[in-house]
């Protein structure tokens, strides 16, 4: 037998490029930067050297020293790396006054290195400089996901970096600010967007701070927004963290609405019942994901997953009144449990009981995964932690039809006017069929025909 020696692919070295106009400096500055397993994409000392270099070697990371010679400087020249080619930058200086800090931090720098420096320190900024740039770009395609995800629903959208600065931003959150995503990129959270008190009409403050540094998700109430055009409309909304596969928080996510915008798909329910309409609880179950999404970013297990919940929520947003039709019925609660666990929130838990004899049966999956969710998020309303129990039963003798069951117990004491059957009715008018329900005590029995 003849064995085929084993070739594993090199791992391909981060390439870095340096921009020093002190040959001498420069000089060592390569060698350390060799020393530490990087590879060197090339030397530039001044400005338009610099860009034209970057422009053609394309660095995975750039080292910048502030002083150059010439009329460019390295803040000018990391400026235009990051607008070009979002290309990370460490400042490498001997300066630490203040305006230069305050230029130098409108670049979004990946790091500072202070002149002189020893291997060690070097090797700490680039390492931090990697890693800070790995997260924002996991942010980054979060954002746009998240973005995706509820592109055709009535939230407004904004993604910040952990600096407060705007990564992602949707058609919605444009209409509402009156800023276009690509004006507002790069700009802070604070000049695009002023919520003001709704009785005092002075700006409240947005607490994007407490929601990096708890790791927590916040309500805004109700305010007014102003927008860049002198505009204003009644707003309600939340923040959420985006958070790495480390559960560190790397940036802010907004999710806003207008309150007096009349739903889409205003058909869905009657003035009196609103809260029946699948747009309302898509305004509520929204925050739900995005709260969940942003737990799942970086880890693949966790893109996977998040991937499929944005996929469910756009099939929720998108599912229109149907007819009757053979339904596996735990297949359909099955596909919805994601959904349920966001509208549930982390103070209740799901737990399902799927049963083979239940199904199929014939019902629209529209209207039942309407009603699911309704009372789901009537649940989580309710502010009682505890069990939010779905229980599929066998069919049973009804006045000599046969019914499949769906139980429904939400936490002790989460009865509540959501549950009446006034509401419930209301979803089930939306499309015709024979399901029926009954409510005892918060207690829901959903029956479709077998």
């Amino acid at each position: 037998m003849v064995e085929l020696e084993s070739r594993e692919t090199p791992a391909i070295k981060p390439r870095i490029m340096l921009v020093e106009d002190e040959k001498v400096v420069a000089a060592d500055i390569e060698e350390c930067i060799r020393g530490l397993g990087y590879d060197v994409a090339g030397s530039a000392a001044s400005g338009a050297e610099a860009i034209r270099l970057a422009d053609r070697a394309r660095p995975d990371l750039v080292l910048m020293d502030i002083k150059l010679r010439g009329a460019t400087d390295g803040i000018e020249v990391a400026g235009h790396l990051y607008e070009e080619h979002k290309i990370p930058v460490v400042y490498l200086t001997a300066h630490a006054d203040a305006e230069i800090l305050r230029r130098a931090k409108h670049t979004a720098p990946a790091g500072y290195v202070l002149k002189p420096f020893d291997e060690r320190s070097l090797r700490t900024a680039i390492e931090i400089a990697f890693d800070r740039h790995g997260r924002e770009r996991a942010l980054v395609e979060a954002g746009e996901r998240l973005t995706a995800a509820i592109g055709n629903i009535d939230e407004a959208v904004i993604v910040t970096r952990a600096n407060g600065e705007i990564a992602v931003m949707n058609q919605v959150a444009e209409s509402l600010t009156g800023w276009k995503a690509e004006q507002a990129i790069g700009k802070t959270l604070r000049e695009v967007f002023t919520m003001l008190d709704p009785h005092t009409g002075k700006p409240q403050a947005f607490p994007a701070g407490r929601v990096l540094r708890e790791g927590i998700s916040i309500g805004l109430g109700e305010g007014v927004l102003l927008s860049r055009t002198g505009s204003r409309a009644m707003i309600q909304g939340s923040a959420a963290p985006v958070a790495d596969g480390r559960s560190h928080a790397v940036g802010v996510c907004l999710l806003f609405r207008a309150i007096n915008r009349r739903a889409r798909d205003e058909q869905w329910g009657a003035p009196e019942h609103s809260s029946a309409s699948r747009m309302e609880m898509l305004g509520h179950l929204t925050t739900g994901v995005a709260e969940t999404f942003t737990r799942l970013l970086a880890a693949r297990r966790g893109r996977t997953r998040a991937t499929r919940l944005a996929q469910r929520l756009l099939e929720f947003g998108r599912r229109q009144p149907g007819v009757s039709a053979d339904l596996d019925l735990n297949e359909l609660v099955r596909e919805l449990e994601d959904l349920l666990e966001c509208a549930l929130g982390d103070q209740i838990e799901l737990r399902v009981s799927l049963n083979p004899s239940a199904g199929p049966a014939k019902g629209d999956a529209g209207q039942i995964e309407l009603l699911l969710m309704h009372l789901a998020l009537s649940a989580r309303a309710s502010g009682n932690p505890g069990t939010f129990a779905i229980e599929m039963s066998a069919a049973e003798a009804a006045a000599g039809d046969t019914y499949a069951v769906i139980t429904v117990r939400p936490p002790d004491g989460s009865a509540n006017a959501a549950t009446d059957l006034p509401a419930l009715d209301e979803i089930l008018r939306q499309s015709a069929g024979e399901t029926r329900v009954t409510s005892d005590g918060g207690v829901v029995r959903i029956y479709l025909p077998a």
